[in-house]
């Protein structure tokens, strides 16, 4: 993950997803990686699309005129059925996973999707308001492997904090140059 701070909203972490199509420009928001000041070691940051990396989201939220322009002007086939090609073949019907359509991927992702940003606030009061609790549970379960990189919220919370400090001194340095 990364964080940026936006005016009028404060710092803010950016998830995984979008990443420039070919011939966009000045489209994908840039971040300061949880990963510069070598938190984990030599690892480098992963792709935006890197799947494995991405979280699906719980739901999202639209108004009338956001969702026509998602249609109309930022998703590529659009967003409301019917679905148009060459994005979507068989009006939507092809196959694709279910995380594409309850997971939120046509809305994030940039291969045949709207490739917007998700970002989460690092505000106290607004943070706990992004996450949802998944209480089937069955990811938990499913994912056993992958046990040693669940984190509890609080020290997710602690560590994007620490790296939006880092982030925060890094851009006093560069104002004093």
């Amino acid at each position: 993950l990364g964080v940026r701070h936006i005016e009028g909203l404060g710092w803010v972490t950016l998830l995984r997803g979008p990443r420039p199509r070919s011939g966009e420009k000045g489209l994908v928001l840039s971040d300061y990686w949880s990963g510069t000041k070598k938190y984990f070691g030599n690892e480098r940051r992963p792709a935006p699309g890197a799947f494995n990396m991405i979280n699906n989201q719980g739901g999202w939220m639209g108004t009338r005129q956001q969702i026509w322009e998602w249609h109309t002007e930022i998703c590529q086939g659009g967003f409301l059925p019917p679905f148009d090609s060459p994005h979507y073949n068989f009006d939507g019907l092809d196959p694709r996973n279910v995380e594409y359509w309850s997971g939120g991927l046509n809305l994030f992702t940039a291969r045949h999707a709207c490739n917007m940003q998700r970002l989460v606030s690092l505000d106290p009061d607004d943070f706990s308001r992004h996450l949802i609790y998944h209480s089937a549970n069955n990811k938990q379960r499913q994912l056993q492997w992958r046990r040693k990189s669940f984190v509890k919220v609080n020290d997710l919370y602690g560590e994007l904090l620490t790296v939006a400090k880092d982030a925060e001194e890094e851009m006093k340095e560069i104002a004093k140059r």
